[in-house]
């Protein structure tokens, strides 16, 4: 079953008179499943084709073309080899192969585009493996997995029409900027990919990003709802609008004159907690001079502070997770000005990648969380039957010596097992 050059004029003849008798409608089913069959073997020799559903006029044209006297019913097999003689014995004088192409065109090889496909995605993945973002950080890797193990890349790539190397290596791009300390969206995409909307929503890069940035501020998922995603933007540094973002604080009592300080220490001589929104402290920069500035991870710490201490506690700041822009935003305003921050979270693994965050951004410093912190607060928390350890592991910056703890232990200590030492250091 050979390939044949449609150029001569004998070929030309040839497919005119093949057309005229072979390419009617009541052939169309057969020859399309013919043309499967050979198609999906890439060169490989097939020698049946079964036929389901065939019309009684494409029946007839089945059994006419093998000299059948009576119409086969239901399931029709037939055999390509012989189809092939019968074809070229027939007043067309032809082969299968020359048939198949002159009625729908040349023959697909597509277990070599398959073979292909899978060479270009191996290329693919191991381009993207080593990127500079995923090497820096290792805790990117499940994300990649997550993609490939998906099919997200591809899908999304064939739905926008765009090439799907392209596609990730721009996400790659826009995961390397982040955290993004307080950029607009808008810019974070131009910086990635020169255009400045390739973030917006329903765009498939946005789609890729958002699942990194999930991963990095350790969200169970991707939100569906626009006022979660901007939080989530958020968390890891991009600013949606400058009210999505902002941070929980207790017992600031700023040195300005503006009204941004003058709520604050109002909110702190009554002892309440107060949220402040990146537009808040964009406009009036939060100071407060020689000061120790205590940074917790959950919130369940600030309220104790304000049931147990009131105005009496010492400046805290919460950042609830992954630190929001606001946080950040903060936090280097009042080192800048002269605070001393400390930092305390979870002992688990996403509270040493909130410590790694914080030591490495600003000259935090810990706060009764260094592996001597963690094996006392264990000591505490055993009878309260601390959680097991989840996630993946990381070092931490600054006591290289506390995540061997963990894992030793292989439990986690949560900020609630420790309250009562916190809540005394906090303690004016």
């Amino acid at each position: 079953m050979n390939r044949v050059s449609w150029g001569a004029p004998d070929a030309v003849a040839r497919r005119e008179l093949i057309l005229e008798r072979l390419g009617g409608p009541e052939y169309t089913a057969l020859f399309r499943a013919v043309r499967a069959r050979l198609e999906a073997g890439g060169g490989a020799p097939a020698r049946t084709v079964t036929l389901l559903g065939l019309t009684e006029a494409e029946r007839r044209a089945v059994a006419d073309l093998h000299g059948w006297r009576t119409l086969p019913d239901g399931r029709v097999r037939v055999s390509l080899p012989k189809l092939d003689a019968l074809l070229r014995r027939s007043a067309v004088g032809a082969g299968l192969i020359e048939v198949l192409e002159a009625v729908g065109g040349p023959l697909a090889d597509r277990r070599a585009e398959r073979e292909a496909a899978t060479r270009r995605e191996e290329h693919l993945w191991a381009q993207a493996a080593g990127h500079p973002a995923v090497h820096a950080r290792p805790d990117l890797r499940p994300w990649l997995d997550e993609l490939r193990r998906r099919g997200l890349v591809l899908r999304l790539a064939r739905a926008s029409r765009v090439d799907a190397a392209v596609l990730l290596r721009q996400a790659l791009d826009v995961v390397a900027r982040i955290p993004a300390r307080g950029a607009p969206l808008s810019v974070l995409a131009a910086d990635s990919t020169g255009d400045a909307h390739a973030l917006d929503p329903g765009r498939p890069l946005a789609a890729l990003a958002l699942r990194a940035a999930a991963r990095l501020a350790l969200w169970p998922r991707v939100p569906a709802a626009s006022t979660a995603r901007r939080r989530l933007w958020a968390e890891v540094g991009v600013l949606c609008d400058p009210l999505s973002a902002d941070v929980l604080v207790l017992g600031l009592r700023p040195t300005g004159a503006d009204r941004l300080s003058r709520h604050l220490r109002e909110s702190a001589d009554a002892g309440e907690p107060r949220r402040l929104t990146l537009r808040e402290l964009a406009a009036w920069p939060v100071a407060i001079m020689s000061s120790p500035v205590f940074i917790c991870e959950n919130p369940v710490v600030v309220a104790a502070a304000a049931d147990r201490l009131g105005p009496r506690c010492a400046p805290l700041v919460c950042v609830e997770g992954v630190p929001s822009t606001a946080a950040l935003h903060l936090m280097r305003g009042l080192e800048h000005e002269g605070a001393r921050l400390s930092f305390h979270a979870d002992f688990d693994w996403a509270g040493l990648r909130i410590g790694n965050l914080l030591s490495s951004q600003m000259t935090a410093l810990p706060w009764r969380f260094t592996a001597r912190d963690y094996q006392a607060a264990l000591t505490l928390a055993l009878a309260s039957d601390p959680g097991p350890l989840k996630g993946s592991p990381v070092r931490a910056a600054w006591d290289p010596s506390l995540d061997g703890a963990l894992r030793a232990a292989g439990r986690a200590v949560f900020e609630e097992q420790v309250m009562e030492s916190l809540l005394e250091d906090l303690a004016r």
